[in-house]
C-alpha cells in the first residue's frame, strides 16, 4: 500500500526498488563507508555501482587503446521503453542478450511485419533502423507473450493488424 501512495518530490527522479542480500560483514563495512561519505547505505550502494560500471569493459580496445565500458556506452544503450533498450543492446552487443531477450529478439527479427528489409538476424548489427519501432512498441505485450509464454501466433497477428491500421 505504501508503495502506491509514494510520490516523487519535485525535481527528484524516481528510483527503482531493488532487494539486495549482503554478507553481514560486507553490509557493516558498507555502512561504515556510507557514514564516512555522509550517505545513506542505499545511496552508497548506488554510488558504488556507478563507480563499478566505469571499470567493466564491454568490448576489446579500439585502435586508440580505448575500451568501451558500461558507463561509456550508457547513453547508447539506455532508452525509456523496453523495446528500444532491447534493440539498442541487440544492435550493439548481441552477445550480452539474456536467453529471454534472445527469444523476444528472434520474434521481432523473424516476423516480416516488424522487419521490412531483411529476415537475416546476422545483418541486424549493420542496420540501425530495421524494424517499425512504433509497431513493436504497440505490440510489445503480445510479442513477449508469444516469445516467452508460448502465446498464440494468431493473437500476435491480430495485435499487429489492429495496431498497423492505427495512424500513430
Amino acid at each position: 500500500m505504501a508503495e502506491k501512495n509514494r510520490k516523487a518530490k519535485a525535481g527528484v527522479p524516481r528510483t527503482e526498488v531493488f532487494a539486495l542480500r549482503l554478507d553481514p560483514k560486507l553490509k557493516y563495512l558498507a555502512e561504515i563507508a556510507a557514514r564516512k561519505q555522509r550517505r545513506s547505505l542505499a545511496n552508497f550502494v548506488e554510488w558504488a555501482i556507478e563507480e563499478a560500471l566505469k571499470g567493466v569493459p564491454l568490448a576489446a580496445a579500439d585502435i586508440n587503446g580505448n575500451k568501451p565500458t558500461v558507463a561509456n556506452v550508457a547513453t547508447q544503450l539506455w532508452a525509456l521503453d523496453e523495446p528500444e533498450r532491447l534493440k539498442n543492446l541487440a544492435t550493439h552487443y548481441p552477445e550480452l542478450l539474456s536467453y529471454d531477450e534472445q527469444l523476444v529478439w528472434r520474434v521481432i527479427c523473424e516476423h516480416s511485419t516488424f522487419n521490412s528489409r531483411t529476415n537475416r538476424i546476422s545483418r541486424f548489427a549493420e542496420e540501425e533502423e530495421f524494424f517499425d519501432a512504433k509497431l513493436v512498441r504497440a505490440c510489445w505485450p503480445e510479442i513477449k507473450a508469444f516469445a516467452l509464454e508460448g502465446g498464440a501466433l494468431e493473437k500476435l497477428n491480430e495485435a499487429i493488424c489492429f495496431h498497423d491500421q492505427i495512424p500513430f
